[in-house]
């Protein structure tokens, strides 16, 4: 497929909510219990890879024939579907360090303004609340010790413009390290590796409905 030439942000997010969501549900919400992003660039993109966050099963099971971005529509030719447990996420990124490429621009909304940089405190306790919100566990003590006590040791970013809703923005793409100090509790180290395993599926940031802060593991 390609999507270079159009707004394809905004017409991700329609497919997903056409995919999860009825008629008369709030399309707009700030927080969806799911996400949905490309496989691979826009202008050479392989398919699409939508993410029902709950443990619960999708709405959905059977995919229609077509699915329609903006005004094309593409032939389903194939469909593959992995679950992988909340509980289960700390398995995919364990210890006390990670590294990860955020492959889609991703910003954050602080105080009413985008703030497109990799906080550490912003990351997780946004990817906190989401994963409780898809009912995943994790005490407010544990979330609020690894908010504060994160850390950025690393990264090697740049910003990139995108068009959604009808104006240009920008966020920041490229690869991050981050960690917790060698005092961090059991609990917090396991929620930490949790919260990252739980980044490759979500997102992080702000707009990842619509295709942005994907997020992909890479070794240390």
């Amino acid at each position: 497929m390609d999507l270079g030439a159009q707004p394809y942000h905004d017409h991700l997010h329609a497919l997903a909510c056409r995919i999860f969501e009825g008629p008369n549900e709030a399309h707009h919400a700030d927080d969806k219990p799911f996400t949905a992003r490309l496989l691979g660039p826009a202008a050479t993109c392989l398919g699409v890879t939508l993410t029902w966050l709950p443990d619960t099963p999708p709405p959905v099971t059977v995919l229609p024939e077509q699915l329609r971005l903006g005004s094309r529509k593409y032939d389903v030719t194939g469909a593959q579907m992995r679950r992988t447990p909340l509980e289960h996420l700390a398995d995919v990124t364990p210890g006390r360090r990670v590294r990860l490429a955020v492959t889609t621009p991703a910003k954050f909304r602080q105080h009413g303004r985008d703030y497109p940089l990799p906080d550490p405190y912003l990351i997780y306790s946004t990817l906190a609340r989401r994963f409780r919100s898809a009912g995943g566990q994790a005490t407010d003590d544990d979330v609020r010790d690894l908010s504060r006590s994160a850390l950025l040791y690393a990264h090697d970013i740049h910003t990139e413009a995108y068009q959604w809703h009808n104006t240009t923005t920008a966020g920041f793409v490229g690869t991050i390290s981050l960690g917790l100090p060698r005092t961090a509790s059991p609990t917090v180290t396991r929620l930490f590796a949790t919260l990252n395993g739980f980044a490759t599926l979500a997102g992080i940031g702000h707009g990842t409905t619509h295709g942005l802060g994907a997020v992909a593991l890479l070794t240390p």
